[in-house]
């Protein structure tokens, strides 16, 4: 039994933490867009003695340890053994804020529920990936942006079906320039508690997004944020500053190092920082099976 599935990777541009006492209560507020490039996932389900999973990234092995996540919570439904194997083809640069897991998550959600001839609701399917990735500790919010695609504001916290989300269509392209290294999002979201201050700028933000629900806007505001709560490196914080010099605005990858502007801003800033930008289409369909 086979499935194929997509997830469009998401640029997180601010967000503000909230844990509850549940996996499904956690998540983020906050806003950012989706991208016609992400994470391909074929999964494959075979009747078997014993359960096991393997998974595949780009064509190596590799633990993936919320792709199992998932794959482990549907096999419980199911309540049979299989032998399943899972292929991830990543589009994006993986732990610089572009939302690779949850989209691994949630294209192997889907992938795999059907490969299993399980019948949930594309609800249920966000909730599991919602749910692996906060146990995982790779991601808050990105799942439930990802689900929808688009510009989407995130209001209320939580797993698809319990947060609340405005989505806003969004043709436009979008350059992202590596500026460092991987960084993982465990280290980063363990040592970080939102406060009064994250609050209030994060509740700001969000009322200027649903005002004007744009591109620029979302730039704008990532940049503000980014450099009044401290999430820029010095690295990441002197580029934006060098960028504004010369008429730029960028925005920040939460929570990785990469920054993104508008697509006719990418060239001068590719200059300016002597880098190669990569630029994608946002998406406005979400993940779905294929």
């Amino acid at each position: 039994m086979r499935g194929r599935a997509f997830a469009p990777a998401h640029i997180t541009a601010f967000f503000e933490p909230c844990f509850a006492e549940s996996p499904e209560r956690t998540g983020s507020r906050g806003a950012g867009v989706t991208l016609e490039a992400g994470v391909h996932t074929e999964a494959v389900a075979e009747a078997a003695d014993s359960t096991s999973i393997t998974v595949e990234l780009n064509g190596r092995l590799c633990s993936c340890e919320v792709s199992t996540k998932v794959a482990e919570m549907l096999l419980e439904m199911k309540g049979e053994r299989y032998r399943v194997k899972l292929s991830h083809t990543c589009q994006v640069p993986v732990a610089q804020g572009l939302g690779a897991s949850g989209a691994g998550a949630l294209s192997t959600a889907i992938a795999l529920s059907h490969a299993l001839g399980l019948r949930l609701s594309a609800t249920m399917l966000g909730r599991i990936a919602h749910v692996a990735e906060v146990e995982c500790l790779t991601g808050l919010g990105d799942v439930a942006a990802q689900i929808h695609g688009g510009l989407v504001v995130r209001t209320s916290p939580g797993a698809p079906g319990v947060g609340s989300v405005e989505r806003f269509y969004c043709r436009e392209e979008v350059a992202v320039l590596v500026m460092g290294g991987e960084k993982p999002t465990g280290r980063c979201l363990r040592s970080l508690r939102a406060g009064s201050e994250m609050h209030r700028l994060t509740r700001s933000c969000l009322q200027r997004m649903l005002e004007e629900p744009e591109l620029s806007t979302l730039i704008r505001l990532s940049r503000k944020f980014a450099l009044s709560t401290g999430l820029a490196s010095e690295k990441l914080r002197e580029a934006l500053l060098m960028l504004e010099a010369h008429g730029i605005s960028a925005g920040v990858c939460m929570l990785g190092e990469a920054l993104f502007v508008e697509a006719g801003d990418a060239e001068k800033a590719a200059e300016l920082l002597k880098l190669q930008p990569l630029l994608f289409r946002s998406d406005n369909c979400g993940a779905r099976l294929i």
